[in-house]
């Protein structure tokens, strides 16, 4: 199933555009429609070789910043009950 959804910005409340504002990362105005496609396309499959390639790019310290960053996050929650 494949649809095309229009919203008119100027009938939601603020609290409703700023979800949108928020989904889309960018700003909207009242004088602006949103137009939401939904659409059955699958997803490409994902191997761990695609995976692998989210590094390809990065320099050694650039991975050990996101290294340092996962850790710490991970020692958030080990004292939890």
């Amino acid at each position: 199933m494949e649809a095309n959804h229009e919203i008119n910005l100027t009938n939601l409340d603020p609290e409703h555009l700023r979800a949108f504002e928020d989904v889309i990362g960018v700003p909207l105005h009242r004088n602006q429609r949103l137009v939401i496609q939904v659409t059955d396309s699958p997803r490409p499959a994902q191997s761990l070789s695609d995976w692998k390639k989210v590094y390809d790019e990065l320099t050694e310290e650039q991975i050990e910043s996101i290294d340092r960053d996962l850790n710490t996050r991970a020692n958030l929650t080990r004292h939890l009950p």
